[in-house]
């Protein structure tokens, strides 16, 4: 596996959308790695077996509910739980030989 951020992704963003998202976004669920959009299907959806949540995180900021996972150059890249709602750049992974 290997993590590819375009030279123009890393001068243009400075905070990343993973495929961390709770089971389901729109309770207070546990987070899981997603396959493929928002199914909940076994085969789509990955436990989180490692985690990187900065002090504090998750936190569902002044009760609001986040149900995704981003990461800012601001924070070293810790996560931090977010509305699924926002605009920022994603980071992709690529299978290589």
């Amino acid at each position: 596996m290997r993590i590819i951020l375009s030279e123009a992704t890393q001068t243009a963003c400075s905070v990343f959308w993973t495929a961390g998202q709770r089971i389901d976004p729109t309770t207070n669920t546990t987070f899981v790695w997603r396959l493929t959009s928002t199914d909940t299907h076994s085969d789509t959806v990955s436990v989180m077996r490692y985690s990187n949540w900065d002090q504090g995180q998750p936190n569902n900021h002044m009760g609001v509910l986040e149900g995704c996972i981003r990461l800012a150059r601001v924070y070293s890249y810790k996560w931090h739980d977010s509305s699924c709602n926002e605009a920022y750049c994603s980071v992709c992974e690529l299978d290589t030989i």
